[in-house]
């Protein structure tokens, strides 16, 4: 029997992880899946005292929500949170890689420091983690969802990122290369390509070490940038979640090895 429209979207009974989670994207997509039903486990390497305002509205909901403190990057942590999960939820069938980090730098400075930064946070722990969860996936038969949020600059790059572009370059091809593995497991995997979204991360960045007149400045530029844009606004983080829940839900099911572009129009100006 064929489902409802609404049905469709309707994650009751799923486990999902969400990496950073606690603020921001990782946030948005947090609520949105919640809200549709799904228990969801929160990775984020801040500690659960800065993220008490967030756990707590999250735990209002319906749903369970469970915590993780751990830095991605450290690979041995990976097996780790995907057993936390299941001891404390279930087996996921979803994982939303999404915890990533976003530093500008000409390629002329770039360090070593730096771009292994990012690459071990951007693509490695999101290749290992996506294998830990793909095992568990595998063992109990689940028909799973897996989702990377890579970004608009795997597509045309906006100067000075060298290093993320590489890293969400890299992801974009990982989604593709994992999609025709574990397709036969009745696994998917597709990415999702933000372009510029509000949140408390990208405004750190704006504010840190900056004048009043280049701050001026910068938000000339963004003013002017938006204007650009199609939509002519910036993104929300919950314009990401609501494309997740997409990705997550039955209404994807048959859509693998696919980016999903939600960028207020940014590509076409």
């Amino acid at each position: 029997m064929q489902k409802s429209i609404l049905s469709l979207f309707d994650l009751t009974g799923k486990v999902a992880i969400v990496t950073g989670g606690a603020m921001g994207i990782g946030l948005g997509i947090a609520r949105c899946l919640s809200k549709a039903g799904a228990d969801i486990m929160i990775v984020d390497i801040a500690s659960p005292e800065d993220t008490q305002n967030t756990l707590t509205e999250l735990r209002n909901s319906s749903t369970r929500i469970s915590y993780i403190q751990a830095d991605l990057r450290e690979i041995h942590n990976l097996k780790n949170i995907v057993e936390q999960t299941c001891r404390d939820l279930g087996v996921p069938d979803i994982l939303v890689n999404n915890a990533g980090v976003f530093n500008y730098c000409p390629m002329t400075e770039l360090t070593e420091e730096l771009w292994d930064k990012t690459l071990d946070l951007n693509l490695k722990a999101v290749a290992f983690l996506t294998q830990a969860v793909v095992h568990k996936m595998i063992e109990n038969n689940k028909r799973g969802k897996i989702i990377h949020i890579s970004s608009v600059d795997s597509l045309k790059p906006t100067g000075n990122l060298s290093h993320y572009d590489a890293s969400k370059g890299g992801l974009r091809m990982l989604t593709r290369a994992f999609a025709k593995e574990v397709g036969k497991y009745g696994i998917t995997v597709n990415d999702i390509a933000p372009g510029g979204v509000h949140t408390p991360g990208a405004q750190k960045m704006a504010g840190t070490g900056h004048t009043e007149e280049e701050l001026a400045v910068m938000k000339a530029q963004s003013d002017q940038f938006i204007k650009m844009l199609p939509l002519q606004r910036m993104g929300e983080p919950e314009d990401i979640g609501h494309a997740a829940l997409f990705l997550a839900s039955d209404a994807s099911a048959y859509m693998t090895g696919s980016t999903l572009v939600v960028d207020g129009g940014l590509l076409i100006i």
